[in-house]
């Protein structure tokens, strides 16, 4: 049987939730709801990182292109695999920030904030699992018994795809990272609520840098660790525990509170430039380096960035990154199935662009009637009446 190689490894998001969804600033310490009160606790909080939310919504659209430009086969030299990194690192913030003082004060439990993660993360899941199983069927005809065997890995959060000689979460190759992000959510529930020395910290983190350097070096890039066999699935982990405990830590050691105020262009380039540095350079050391410094850089100056009243297209960008994450690639995959089919009739920058629009109306077709109205359920139905 074929093999899919999607290449989407070199994508990666947020994966992310918190970081995929709405950005909390931060909230004076927490102590009274129950659990069960605590799930619909973070619509209550006040602030935004609004600068945030677009630079994911640009991350999510940077990560659409590079899978565009595989599929159709055209050149788009591109560093976009790294937008995964940034998702991770994002999301650790972003949950450091918002649940942080709830875990070490005891208001918030573990068990509760790995629900409150699902709520977030698993409707859309679902809703990329689903077109993952059209896609297959249409666009590559796979045996029905390989298809249930990928449907049960993903929605169990499991690396089923191995047994069939495929990727990972081959239905829907992204949502690996959303996989390894609800894995991140997990440990840090367990953990945050323990009191953790600074040494300790710096420790943890030093030894996951040099695991990453690692496997930088043994993969040549960081593009498909987490997904495309059993090794690159177990480092995965060293990739997602590095960038996300450096996001929680740019939180814990008060980065952000210690910058002036920051003009939006400077992590706005900075990304742009790390995503889509056009010189060629070894690709193991660039990656290395913009996972282990410029990204953690780019997250602590975009935080720094100041408030400026209602910034609509920035949220908007960032309310629609998770969903655009999870479906693009399915809607690429069709697309370029169906000028195939037309024998390259339709020309292919026609063929691109209306692939790349139905993926952004399909994410936000998604978003708006079904991930939010399904997730406001959910709050309804685990808080109280």
């Amino acid at each position: 049987m074929q093999r899919l190689d999607h290449r989407s490894g070199e994508e990666g998001l947020l994966a992310n939730a918190e970081a995929l969804g709405r950005s909390p600033s931060p909230a004076a310490a927490f102590t009274g709801p129950t659990d069960v009160q605590a799930l619909g606790c973070a619509a209550k909080t006040k602030g935004r990182f609004t600068f945030l939310d677009e630079l994911r919504g640009i991350a999510a659209i940077s990560v659409a292109l590079l899978h565009a430009s595989q599929i159709f086969g055209f050149n788009f030299n591109s560093h976009a695999y790294l937008a995964v990194d940034f998702f991770f690192c994002l999301s650790g913030f972003v949950l450091a920030n918002a649940y942080d003082q709830k875990l070490s004060s005891g208001a918030l439990r573990s068990p509760m904030l790995l629900l409150k993660r699902m709520v977030r993360l698993y409707p859309m899941f679902v809703a990329g699992v689903v077109l993952g199983v059209v896609t297959l069927q249409v666009a590559y005809g796979l045996p029905c018994a390989h298809v249930c065997i990928l449907v049960a890995g993903a929605l169990l959060l499991l690396p089923l795809g191995f047994l069939v000689g495929q990727e990972a979460f081959a239905i829907n190759n992204p949502l690996w990272s959303i996989v390894f992000e609800i894995v991140a959510g997990v440990v840090y529930g367990s953990v945050a609520r323990r009191r953790i020395r600074l040494g300790h910290e710096i420790a943890v983190l030093a030894l996951l840098a040099a695991a990453l350097f690692a496997v930088v070096l043994i993969e040549g890039t960081i593009g498909p660790v987490g997904f495309v066999s059993w090794r690159a699935f177990f480092e995965g982990f060293v990739r997602v525990g590095f960038s996300f405990l450096a996001g929680v830590l740019i939180f814990r050691w008060q980065i952000v509170q210690r910058l002036a105020a920051v003009r939006r262009q400077i992590p706005l380039f900075i990304l742009l430039a790390v995503l889509f540095f056009p010189f060629d350079v070894p690709r193991d050391i660039y990656d290395f380096v913009c996972i282990a410094v410029m990204i953690p850089i780019v997250v602590a100056l975009a935080a720094a960035v100041p408030q400026s009243g209602k910034q609509l297209l920035a949220s908007y960008l960032g309310q629609l990154s998770y969903p655009l994450y999870v479906v693009h690639l399915p809607v690429i995959q069709l697309g370029s199935y169906v000028q195939n089919a037309a024998n390259s009739f339709i020309p292919l920058p026609v063929a691109v662009s209306c692939t790349l629009l139905a993926a952004v109306v399909g994410a936000h077709f998604l978003y708006t009637q079904f991930d939010r109205p399904i997730r406001a359920h959910l709050i309804r139905k685990f808080s109280p009446s």
